[in-house]
C-alpha cells in the first residue's frame, strides 16, 4: 500500500508564494507608519543598508561567495534595481500622499505585470484561460481603484506605477536566476550589489532633518529591513523558481486584502466592506488562474545552454 504523495514543486510554490504574500502585505502600512519617523529615503530604499548587513551575515555562514559570478551579474544588478531600489524608493514617496488601502490596489497590478514579465523574459506560456483569469483578477482591482474616493488620480499614482514596473522586472529576472542559484542565496546577492547604490541614493538626497526614534519605529524600520527585504524575498524567490512567474504572481492579488486588513490593525484605517467582497471575487480569480496551465518554454534556460549547465554546478 503505498503511502501519500509528495507535495509537487507547484504545491510548494503555492504555499511559498502565500507565505511571502503574508509577509510582503505588511510593507506598506509599516512603510507609511515609519516614514513620518525616518524619511522615505532612510525607509525606502535605505532599509536595504540594514538587510545587506544581515544578507552578508547569512552568506558568510553558509560558505557562499559575497557576490555573484560575473556571468550573473547583469541579472543581479535587475533584481537589484527592480526590488532593492526602484520599488521600495517610489512606494515610500508615494505614500505620503496616498493612503496605504488605496497603494495596495495599485500595487494589485503586479500580478498582471509579472505574468508578461514573465512572458517576455523567461519564455513563459500561459494558456488563454490563465489570461482571462488575470484579466477578470485585474480588472477588479482596477475597477475598484477607478471607484475610489479618497484620492484622485495623481503624483503618487504615477510613483506607484513606476514601482509596480521595476518590481515586475526584478521578480521576473529573479524567478529565472533562482531556477539556477537558491533563491535565498539571488536575494543576499541582489542586497549586497545593491548597496553601494543606496548610499548613493541617501548622500544624494540627505538625511531627514530630525529623525523621530521610538520603540515602534524602530521596530517598524527592523521589519521592512529584516521581513519584507529579506526573508519575504527568501520564500518569493524560491516559489518563483518552483511554480512559474506568471502562475506564482498571481497569487499577489491577495496582497490587497491582507494589506488592508493589516492598515486596519496598525494605522486603523478604516475598513472598506466593497474592498471585501472585491478580494472574494479576486480570491476566486487566484484559484482559477493556479488551476490553468502555464507551460516553460523549450528554450527557457536552454538560450544560453553552456551558462545554465555552468550555473547547475554552482
Amino acid at each position: 500500500m503505498s503511502g501519500p504523495a509528495p507535495s509537487s514543486p507547484a504545491t510548494g510554490g503555492v504555499a511559498l508564494g502565500v507565505t511571502g504574500v503574508i509577509a510582503f502585505s505588511l510593507t506598506l502600512p509599516v512603510t507609511r507608519y515609519a516614514v513620518p519617523a525616518f524619511g522615505p529615503e532612510l525607509v525606502g530604499p535605505g532599509r536595504a543598508l540594514l538587510a545587506a548587513v544581515f544578507a552578508v551575515a547569512v552568506l558568510v555562514v553558509s560558505r557562499r561567495p559575497l557576490f555573484p559570478p560575473v556571468r550573473r551579474l547583469p541579472s543581479v544588478l535587475v533584481i537589484a534595481l527592480g526590488s532593492v531600489i526602484g520599488f521600495p524608493l517610489l512606494v515610500a514617496h508615494a505614500l505620503r500622499t496616498v493612503s496605504a488601502g488605496h497603494a495596495a490596489v495599485v500595487i494589485a497590478l503586479l500580478p498582471a505585470a509579472t505574468a508578461v514579465m514573465g512572458v517576455l523574459r523567461a519564455g513563459e506560456r500561459p494558456q488563454r484561460r490563465f489570461w482571462c483569469w488575470c484579466v477578470v483578477g485585474t480588472a477588479l482591482v482596477a475597477g475598484y481603484l477607478a471607484c475610489q474616493a479618497d484620492t484622485g488620480f495623481g503624483a503618487g499614482d504615477l510613483e506607484l506605477i513606476g514601482a509596480v514596473l521595476l518590481c515586475a522586472l526584478g521578480y521576473a529576472e529573479g524567478g529565472v536566476l533562482s531556477k539556477l542559484h537558491p533563491g535565498w542565496v539571488v536575494t543576499c546577492w541582489s542586497l549586497v550589489v545593491g548597496s553601494p547604490a543606496v548610499v548613493a541614493v541617501i548622500l544624494a538626497v540627505g538625511l531627514p532633518a530630525r529623525l523621530t526614534f521610538t520603540a515602534s519605529t524602530v521596530l517598524a524600520f527592523a521589519y521592512l529591513a529584516i521581513g519584507s527585504s529579506l526573508l519575504a524575498f527568501f520564500a518569493w524567490y524560491r516559489a518563483l523558481a518552483l511554480g512559474g512567474i506568471a502562475k506564482t504572481g498571481q497569487i499577489q492579488l491577495l496582497q490587497p486584502i491582507f494589506t488592508m486588513l493589516f492598515a486596519v490593525v496598525l494605522l486603523g484605517e478604516p475598513l472598506d466592506p466593497v474592498m471585501l467582497g472585491v478580494g472574494f471575487l479576486v480570491g476566486l480569480t487566484v484559484l482559477m488562474a493556479q488551476r490553468s496551465r502555464v507551460a516553460a518554454a523549450p528554450s527557457a534556460p536552454s538560450r544560453t545552454p553552456s551558462a545554465v549547465s555552468r550555473g547547475a554546478k554552482g
